[in-house]
């Protein structure tokens, strides 16, 4: 029997995304950092949050990869010979290992999303909010407040989820739901709470650009820009929908708890590590305009002066006027001055007539006499 299954619960697809999140994270910030030395801008706070937003990030993947190698994720659970009650009721290496894996993500997911919210929102302040004491500068420094505070009340409600007794938490399925009660209400509340203040973070500069002095196109293209981290509240979407336990495609997240808890997870990293790219990138963009569009455009434009230059040259060697007229004038023996003058030739009496033909091409005169 073939094992059917969504692809974000396979080993593979795991590890993969795992990596490439880390490698495309760490190179985002490092770029950042390089992007500031280069405008001679010091890094503030918005660029010092990448920093345990990226360890935080490459954390989660670290654990999930772990997880993968040890058969705790993205493995169907392995029912022990003989045994015939529900899986709920098991408790085994395998499970043990998946439920203090899924804690500690639980714990670093909201300090990564923290980090990144506030990263953009110190932005946004050094971008839009000019006047220290202005209305969108305390509106920033309110929310930034309330995102520090959201994620620290998260952090403790996660680690205290079964009290003192943490060994419950990896106790089988059925004990862990009796004993930690309320870890369902703390988990679906993060999801949502983190999808809202998503939508309120990504549409603050929506107004604030359409506001700037720019043409149409490049305001899109700003907003555009910006937008790129709404990525994040789709994903957020589909992660509450999961943690949820509905039915994601042909895949029922109630009937393997590995399976479901490693999508759960597996779009938490996802969420995490497109975060901290979008937040990099209002940046870095910098460095490929200057690095890669401008020397691109800058030699396109010059490619095709040259071809113009070089098609001008040989439409002046190929065309040329050819004018054929006559002049004529006298040769006067006479080397006084006045015999020379014009107004003298015509009453000269010691005068001969020359008459001549004469070429023009190119901008040169030839005679043919």
């Amino acid at each position: 029997m073939s094992d059917v299954r969504a692809y974000y619960t396979r080993p593979g697809y795991v590890i993969a995304t795992a990596i490439a999140l880390s490698v495309v994270d760490i190179v985002a910030v490092a770029l950042r950092f390089w992007a500031r030395k280069i405008q001679r801008q010091p890094p503030k706070a918005d660029d010092w949050l990448m920093i345990p937003a990226t360890l935080v990030t490459v954390g989660i993947c670290v654990s999930q990869v772990y997880g993968v190698s040890q058969r705790a994720l993205a493995y169907r659970i392995e029912i022990p010979p003989g045994f015939t009650g529900s899986t709920d009721e098991l408790a085994t290496p395998q499970l043990a290992l998946k439920a203090q894996i899924e804690w500690a993500y639980l714990l670093m997911f909201p300090i990564a999303l923290a980090c990144m919210k506030t990263s953009f929102l110190f932005f946004y302040a050094r971008v839009f909010a000019i006047q220290k004491h202005g209305i969108l500068n305390k509106f920033l420094i309110g929310f930034i407040t309330f995102i520090a505070l959201w994620a620290i009340a998260f952090f403790f409600a996660t680690f205290f989820e079964c009290g003192s007794n943490f060994s419950r938490i990896w106790n089988s399925e059925r004990e862990f739901m009796m004993r930690c009660t309320y870890t369902i209400n703390v988990v679906l509340t993060l999801c949502i709470t983190d999808f809202v203040t998503d939508i309120f973070i990504f549409s603050i500069p929506i107004p604030l650009v359409l506001r700037l002095k720019l043409s149409a196109s490049r305001k899109l293209s700003v907003c555009l820009m910006f937008l790129l981290g709404g990525v994040t509240v789709a994903v957020s979407i589909v992660r509450f929908i999961m943690m949820a336990g509905s039915f994601i495609g042909d895949f029922d997240l109630t009937k393997d708890n590995i399976l479901g808890v490693t999508a759960c997870m597996y779009w938490g990293m996802v969420e995490c590590g497109v975060g901290v790219f979008a937040a990099c990138l209002p940046t870095i963009q910098f460095l490929f305009r200057k690095f890669i569009w401008e020397p691109t455009v800058n030699s396109t434009k010059s490619m095709f002066s040259t071809r113009s230059s070089r098609s001008s040259d040989s439409q002046k060697d190929s065309i040329y006027v050819n004018r054929t007229f006559n002049v004529e004038y006298d040769q006067v023996n006479d080397t006084s001055s006045r015999a020379t003058s014009p107004a003298y030739i015509p009453g000269m009496a010691n005068e001969r007539h020359i008459r001549g033909s004469y070429n023009v091409w190119d901008g040169h005169l030839g005679a043919s006499l």
